[in-house]
């Protein structure tokens, strides 16, 4: 009897260990979906995470109060300190992390998850 315990949690015990290792960009990642556009309110973006699809587009809001940018290698969004709202493509899978860098200290910070189709 003891055999078929410990045989039942070694095998519970590498199911845990797979869905551990398992990789989430897929398009089942629990985020929402982003909305055309990533919009402003207060001192937060909304919603501060989302995922689309590897080939879309999502608009980020920006304002002489609230200036945008990219964080980190190979990040499309390019800095923005004007009061216009830009556009941006995801060609490659990732997590893509932007900033209000008038407020990051406040925490005004968001990602993209782009995920393959």
């Amino acid at each position: 009897m003891r055999r078929f315990l410990w045989a039942g949690l070694g095998v519970l015990g590498l199911l845990g260990i797979f869905a551990a290792c398992q990789n989430n960009s897929g398009p089942n990642t629990g985020l929402p979906t982003c909305p055309n556009t990533i919009g402003i309110e207060g001192f937060a973006y909304n919603p501060s995470s989302c995922k689309i699809s590897v080939g879309q587009s999502v608009s980020i809001a920006a304002s002489p109060t609230h200036p945008l940018r990219g964080l980190g290698t190979g990040n499309p969004i390019t800095a923005t300190p004007t009061t216009t709202t830009q556009s941006y493509t995801f060609s490659t899978a990732g997590t893509y992390e932007y900033e209000c860098t008038a407020h990051s200290a406040q925490g005004m910070k968001g990602s993209i998850t782009v995920v393959s189709p």
